[in-house]
């Protein structure tokens, strides 16, 4: 008994009240500047928090904690830095760090779940399994891909939270990975005449590009609009990477790198976004022309860049992150995703998932939230004060 009262209070005093939020719920967090970078430094007071008994045996023991989260920097997909990177190197890279940084033995892990979309399924899975070993992970532990299109990272990392609390499994890896450079937007070939004749199969076919305009044409969204969300965009990515917010999460990657003009071949290490373009402004943007239709507004400016980049996040049980001594950087309490280009159903996904994380929900936890559909909106009408409240991806 007395040493049963002892975990208790052990795990008290780790759940103290943090005063720290890697992400929000609407209701009890208003910033805009939400920004994960202490957390990664190690400065996170995730770690102490306040909470009953009955909190301690729920959160200890049914819940995944997000303990460490890395990735590489983002690439200008054909022409950016990891245009002459292969995809199994980009993903071995975060794979590793995980690993390195955490000093969490990889024969523990019991499963890894990548994420991603445009190359054949059996092709990327044989990659994924070939970086897991390149990044040092024995060949007991399990490997697999998901494609959910633009939510397929978020469900790679809900696929291992819920296997967790199902007990499957104590520590797992969620990742994504896309390298837009070798992997091509692929056109189905041999396509079933019947999609004419369902008018909800038909519009599968559509680009995103093409919804991007549907949806600004039937909330009103405009060209300006987009536009000043864009410039915003850059000019607080330019600040973010400029005070070194991001300098924790990234990943250096040492690769070849093929000059375009020369051709001639050197070695380089990539450690920063090279997207962004801090001089971004409203009237060198008016210059641009729509890029997916005559009389658009979605142009090469304001939508997002095609890109090539890897990620993983490290899940596991709440009481082996304490035995481990790691940092608990949040909660992975649910997702939701919406299915159809309306952001009335981005809203909705967000209410179902705000709905299961209040009724879960401690004080102190801090949830990650909110992987948007890269939409061009922000749900209903909420556009008009999302563009001066936060930035949004668009496209």
């Amino acid at each position: 008994m007395e040493k049963a009262i002892q975990r208790q209070r052990v795990l008290l005093d780790h759940l103290q009240p943090s005063s720290s939020s890697l992400i929000f719920s609407r209701q009890a967090h208003q910033s805009t500047d939400l920004s994960a970078s202490s957390c990664f430094a190690g400065n996170s007071s995730h770690g102490q928090r306040g909470g009953s008994e009955d909190d301690v045996v729920i959160v200890a023991f049914n819940f995944s904690a997000i303990t460490r989260a890395y990735r590489t920097a983002i690439c200008k997909a054909k022409r950016g830095g990891f245009k002459d990177t292969l995809p199994d190197d980009l993903l071995a890279s975060v794979l590793k760090a995980v690993i390195e940084k955490t000093k969490v033995d990889p024969a523990e892990v019991g499963d890894i779940v990548v994420g991603t979309v445009l190359a054949p399924g059996s092709d990327r899975g044989i990659e994924c399994r070939m970086a897991a070993f390149y990044a040092g992970f024995p060949d007991t532990v399990p490997l697999r891909t998901v494609n959910r299109q633009c939510s397929s990272g978020l469900q790679a990392v809900a696929d291992v939270a819920a296997y967790i609390k199902a007990g499957f499994y104590d520590i797992g890896i969620g990742a994504g990975l896309e390298s837009m450079s070798n992997d091509t937007v692929n056109r189905l070939k041999n396509i079933n005449p019947k999609v004419e004749t369902f008018a909800q199969a038909r519009d599968c076919l559509l680009p995103m590009g093409i919804t991007s305009e549907n949806v600004a044409q039937r909330y009103g969204v405009t060209r300006l609009e987009q536009d000043q969300a864009a410039v915003e965009s850059h000019k607080r990515a330019a600040a973010a990477t400029a005070s070194g917010k991001f300098k924790e999460e990234i990943i250096p990657v040492s690769t070849k790198f093929v000059d375009p003009k020369t051709r001639v071949e050197k070695k380089i290490t990539v450690s920063v976004d090279d997207g962004i373009r801090p001089n971004t402004n409203i009237v060198d943007l008016a210059k641009l022309k729509p890029a997916f239709q005559k009389d658009g507004s979605t142009t090469a400016g304001n939508a997002s860049q095609i890109s090539d980049g890897a990620g993983a996040v490290l899940l596991m049980k709440r009481r082996v992150a304490l035995q481990k001594g790691l940092p608990i950087l949040g909660i992975f309490s649910g997702n939701n995703v919406r299915v159809k280009d309306d952001p009335a159903n981005d809203v909705r996904a967000r209410r179902r998932v705000s709905v299961t994380a209040t009724t879960t929900k401690r004080d102190g936890d801090d949830h990650l939230g909110d992987n948007d559909g890269n939409h061009v909106v922000d749900g209903e009408r909420e556009t008009r004060e999302s563009v001066n409240r936060k930035t949004r991806t668009l496209i």
